[in-house]
């Protein structure tokens, strides 16, 4: 997932899109981003790791009600980060008990990042788990199924892009984009290989590569304009996956 370059927010009436500061420090530019660097990068190892880690199934059910918690309020107030206080409450919780588990913020959003990105490796692992498909169409209707699942996933999570953006442009907390990135290409590789076994490491692994890009670089093109543009897009890119990898599938 490399390319980040502006965040759309959801409003009931439909989405909206605008540039926006990294949401650990108040909007200001090319200064503000490099400010959000410099502070990520004194905060970085405290913020990556979890204070505490649950080792409990009640202390996981507690960690899920914060994280949960803050993913509803980033959702409800766009632009604005949530304070621990305000994600305590959300939670029903102390905030004593939320920096039991988190020192701060940041680790809260970091933590939320990382379940986003953990999202996708299991929704293509599901396409690889059903039967290969036999036929171009077939196929395609497994592209559908991916896109569907996917597009899910970036829709209902618009508002954590800028913690994403702040994992891809800080050196020390890019490894933990980079890890699920290779999660994802190998699983598009697989896939790939699982419609085709005869078909190289090589040539689909390179294919992961440009269906993880493309479709994430298009998603982010899409989210930046109203719904029905997004669709639209999102058409464009099946139809552009299709034809990437169709001939190297060996179906009829």
């Amino acid at each position: 997932m490399r390319l980040i370059i502006r965040v759309c927010q959801h409003a009931e009436s439909g989405m909206y899109c605008g540039q926006h500061a990294l949401p650990m420090l108040r909007p200001g530019g090319e200064r503000g981003h490099q400010a959000v660097k410099r502070s990520l990068d004194r905060k970085t190892r405290i913020a990556l790791e979890p204070r505490k880690q649950p080792r409990q199934q009640r202390s996981s059910k507690v960690v899920d009600r914060i994280l949960d918690a803050a993913l509803i309020l980033t959702r409800e107030q766009g632009t604005r980060t949530p304070t621990t206080l305000a994600i305590a409450q959300r939670a029903g919780l102390s905030v004593g008990s939320v920096y039991q588990y988190f020192p701060n913020k940041e680790a809260i959003l970091l933590d939320l990042a990382r379940r986003w990105l953990s999202s996708f490796p299991e929704v293509i692992a599901r396409r690889i788990k059903a039967a290969p498909p036999t036929n171009r169409e077939e196929f395609r209707r497994e592209v559908r199924k991916l896109f569907v699942d996917t597009s899910r996933i970036y829709l209902e999570n618009a508002t954590l892009m800028p913690v994403i953006e702040a994992i891809s442009g800080n050196a020390d907390l890019r490894p933990i984009q980079d890890e699920y990135d290779e999660q994802i290409i190998a699983l598009y590789a697989a896939w790939l290989q699982h419609v085709n076994p005869a078909l190289e490491d090589k040539i689909a692994s390179r294919l992961g590569v440009l269906m993880m890009d493309v479709g994430h670089a298009c998603r982010l093109v899409g989210l930046k304009r109203d719904r029905k543009t997004y669709d639209l897009i999102e058409d464009d890119v099946e139809r552009m996956w299709l034809a990437l990898v169709s001939p190297y599938l060996n179906l009829d």
